[in-house]
């Protein structure tokens, strides 16, 4: 059996959140032979183990490979975090930070399903990430993606994050509290989620490029390949791999560069058509030019339950992708963004106290956040009808009542989207001998009318359960229908979408 696989005697009946835990520090004067197997291919490559850190220092002959797998199994979800740098970036040359499917009989891998980062080229600050499911071809950015520095002043902490619907990569600084850097992330071609993995640290003497966006007759019959600031050089020796549709391109070829973003196969043959699935890869037959120490600080790895993987590996992070419930987007004012729980408009929009900033007092309500609740100083919640304090209105009439017939306001228009409402009004007809018919308008609308007789010895209180609703912008106004009246309104109200 795989050290640390799955036995069905005693896992099936537990319920652990983490299956698995694995870490090497590499402390020592060598390799761990309980956690590591080690494989090489050609001697110009040496290991050592020294002051916490493991080195592979690649020497310069091509096609050179060594090669570090973890003897523990592990299985999806998972998380890997690794410690790496490199004392130079150079052609030639590439690292691979990789979990690999298994056969759970013979434990060897079996090519089928891996996800895995890879640092070549000569930039410190970039690296692809790759994936592969059910045997296909690995599945390769097209051009590098940002990560911390792996030069040799400081740590990079590359992290690889499968699960069994997404495969995530991400980038970090060693011993800092700050988020994650970089976070990209593999939907397609994604590891099978079933299969057993193991993890290896590989190095060969061999520069991988992927991108290649169109293969193609260079109108003598030979096959041209574009690929976008190839590097490469007349009479070079490439190696094509995995060309869809084209299969007299993959091969090894010399080739001839026509621009810095093509170049021609000698000897190939053209037939076909190029069907771009991210999987074709070009490499050329150049060992680097000096050598290079690989270092690895630490190696942890654990597999989770499912749910502690969503909250303890990956979930609850700074990405937005992997956020746990709500994502705070700014604390600057006006743009917080409130989810869930808040009163809406007819609208769907929030409704939201408007202030000029943070800690400003909040005077209007308008669409787009979130409410406060009113509660006393003990913290007892107050119930207010229809609307907060900060939106009401309230109109006093004018000394000597109204005499005339022309409108009067009681509350002027509302700003764009936000309407005028009537909640409650008293009225007086204090003249001896004059009735009058009097209204209340949403601009030139009658909206509520009412006969007051003449000498009415106290007001009359009017409450409307649904308040009078006005229109947008509009103002609402009150006005006596008759002449010689002497009309006393008082009205109360609320401004709000």
């Amino acid at each position: 059996m795989i050290a640390g696989a799955y036995d069905w005697t005693d896992d099936m009946l537990k319920i652990k959140s983490m299956q698995k835990k694995f870490r090497d520090s590499f402390n020592g004067t060598e390799i761990n032979p309980a956690r590591w197997d080690v494989a090489a291919s050609g001697s110009g490559m040496v290991l050592a183990v020294a002051d916490g850190t493991v080195t592979v220092s690649t020497g310069t002959t091509l096609d050179d490979e060594l090669v570090l797998t973890s003897r523990t199994a592990f299985t999806i979800p998972l998380r890997v975090m690794v410690a790496v740098n490199l004392s130079q970036r150079i052609a030639g040359q590439s690292v691979w930070l990789e979990l690999v499917s298994v056969d759970p009989t013979s434990a060897q891998p079996d090519g089928r399903s891996a996800c895995a980062w890879r640092l070549d080229g000569t930039s410190p600050t970039l690296a692809n990430y790759e994936v592969q499911s059910e045997g296909a071809p690995r599945l390769v950015t097209a051009s590098a993606s940002t990560i911390p520095t792996t030069a040799p002043a400081g740590w990079s902490v590359l992290e690889i994050e499968p699960t069994n619907d997404e495969c995530w990569f991400h980038g970090r600084q060693l011993d800092t509290t700050a988020a994650r850097s970089n976070s990209y992330v593999r939907h397609q071609q994604i590891p099978e989620p079933n299969a057993l993995y193991r993890f290896r640290i590989r190095v060969r003497n061999r520069q991988f490029i992927n991108g290649i966006s169109a293969v193609a007759n260079n109108g003598s019959g030979l096959v041209r390949i574009t690929r976008a600031a190839h590097g490469f050089a007349t009479n070079d020796v490439v190696t094509v791999a995995d060309v869809s549709g084209v299969p007299g391109a993959n091969g090894t070829f010399t080739i001839t560069v026509i621009d810095a973003n093509s170049f021609d196969l000698v000897g190939s043959t053209f037939s076909g058509a190029y069907l771009n699935t991210g999987w074709a890869s070009v490499s050329r037959n150049l060992a680097p030019a000096s050598s290079t120490d690989v270092k690895v600080q630490f190696v942890t790895i654990a597999d989770y339950a499912e749910l502690t993987t969503e909250i303890t590996a990956g979930r609850g992070q700074s990405v937005a992708g992997q956020g746990l419930g709500v994502n705070v987007l700014s604390n600057v004012a006006p743009t917080l963004t409130a989810v869930g729980g808040q009163a809406r408009n007819t609208s769907g929009a929030l409704p939201v106290l408007v202030a000029t900033g943070l800690s400003a007092n909040p005077t209007a309500v308008t669409t787009g956040r979130g409410i406060d609740l009113l509660a006393t100083l003990i913290g007892a919640l107050v119930n207010k009808p229809f609307s907060i304090p900060e939106a009401d209105w309230q109109y006093a009439c004018a000394a000597g009542g109204i005499t005339g017939t022309t409108d009067v306001v009681l509350r002027a228009a509302a700003a764009a989207g936000i309407r005028n409402y009537v909640t409650s009004i008293d009225v007086r007809n204090a003249h001896a001998t004059v009735a009058t018919e009097v209204v209340i308008k949403d601009g030139a609308t009658v909206i509520w009318r009412q006969l007051l007789p003449a000498a009415m010895a106290t007001p009359v209180d009017i409450t409307f359960p649904t308040p009078l609703r006005g229109t947008a912008a509009t103002a609402v106004n009150f006005a006596c229908l008759t002449t010689g009246a002497q009309v006393y309104v008082n009205a109360q109200g609320y401004a709000a979408p």
